[in-house]
């Protein structure tokens, strides 16, 4: 009598039973199966089923996901760095458990017509995970169930740093009303003793001092001073009435001289830097003292693209640091080694 025979994702149609003598035929068809190399299409079957991928280096463990939870306290609709921890043992998880860091949170356009719809459409929509190497992965979302932005996240461990390449491409234009493409990412932190960012930075015109210096910045509720643009914009991302995502709509009386910034965990550090955005692009600090729940705050950025085109690519680039924190100078260095960009420290 035959007998199918299945072994992981393939199914072997048929073997004799009982065999004659020796080794029984399916521990025969077994072995041999196992041995065999996947085609292609299983190749990509069982690569599609991956929601979670770790990353290591001598000084950090990550682990990326999608928006699928994980046990076992990782919930559904958070992607990005679910883990970042320094090596070791019993280190613990910088980001809030439940949560996620580098997360692709909001794709807005500040036009009323999109108002009723997900909030957090890029967190609801699926992702496909690709492992491209030890240190490297891949995160893609086609288009979100309102907005046409196919998404490409690359994250990438060196060190004690995570590189985050976003790739993004308009596939129909929904944001012509006002004229650009937002894209925000949050990272929730997990119970700071400091709830607050660190950047130079100085006023905004006609709003305080325009002297260069070191600025501690915790807004006093969510959505309130909760948005640094660059010094030297004059621009200001127009809204609709009713617009909801107040991190990116709630501009602060500051603006940032470098694109970097610092929060401080415990004895580490998080340092987020941001490559000088290419013509038509625009980066902006945000944060929230709340945005992950009473004591976790939100260290986040939004970058604004002005210069679209359907079809067309655009790109930014951000590093994340992880280290223990030692003084500012060295921060100030590590940005400069990174960006070729000298700094001029200020006094205080």
């Amino acid at each position: 009598m035959s007998y199918p025979v299945t072994f992981g994702m393939r199914t072997i149609q048929s073997y004799s039973y009982p065999p004659k003598r020796g080794v029984p035929a399916y521990l025969l068809l077994l072995c041999v199966t196992a041995l065999l190399p996947l085609s292609a299409a299983e190749t990509k079957q069982a690569a599609a089923t991956l929601h979670t991928a770790p990353l290591e280096t001598g000084k950090l463990r990550v682990v990326i996901a999608d928006n699928t939870a994980y046990p076992p306290t990782h919930s559904a609709g958070y992607n990005g760095v679910a883990e970042l921890r320094l090596a070791g043992a019993n280190q613990p998880n910088l980001f809030v458990p439940l949560y996620a860091g580098l997360n692709l949170e909001h794709i807005f356009s500040g036009d009323a017509a999109s108002y009723g719809w997900h909030t957090f459409d890029p967190r609801q929509a699926p992702m496909e995970l690709r492992q491209v190497s030890k240190r490297r992965v891949e995160l893609r979302q086609g288009r979100t169930a309102h907005w046409p932005l196919r998404s490409r996240l690359v994250f990438e461990v060196k060190d004690d740093a995570i590189d985050l390449t976003y790739y993004g491409t308009p596939l129909e234009d929904l944001w012509r009303k006002h004229g650009y493409i937002g894209v925000f990412f949050a990272s929730y932190i997990d119970a700071p003793e400091d709830l607050a960012i660190q950047f130079i930075g100085r006023s905004r015109p006609g709003r305080g001092d325009a002297t260069p210096r070191w600025i501690k910045h915790l807004p006093t509720s969510h959505g309130v001073g909760a948005s640094h643009r660059p010094a030297g914009s004059t621009w200001d991302p127009t809204f609709d009435d009713g617009f909801n995502i107040t991190l990116a709509s709630g501009f602060s009386d500051f603006e940032y001289v470098y694109p970097f910034y610092f929060g401080r965990s415990g004895e580490n550090v998080l340092i987020l830097m941001f490559e000088q955005p290419r013509a038509g692009g625009e980066m902006r600090f945000a944060q929230s003292p709340s945005g992950g729940g009473t004591g976790n705050p939100a260290w986040d950025f939004v970058y604004f693209r002005r210069d679209y085109a359907v079809g067309r690519e655009f790109t930014f680039r951000v590093r994340a640091v992880y280290r223990k924190f030692t003084n500012v100078e060295d921060i100030v260095r590590l940005y400069e080694r990174w960006s070729g960009e000298k700094v001029r420290q200020p006094s205080n």
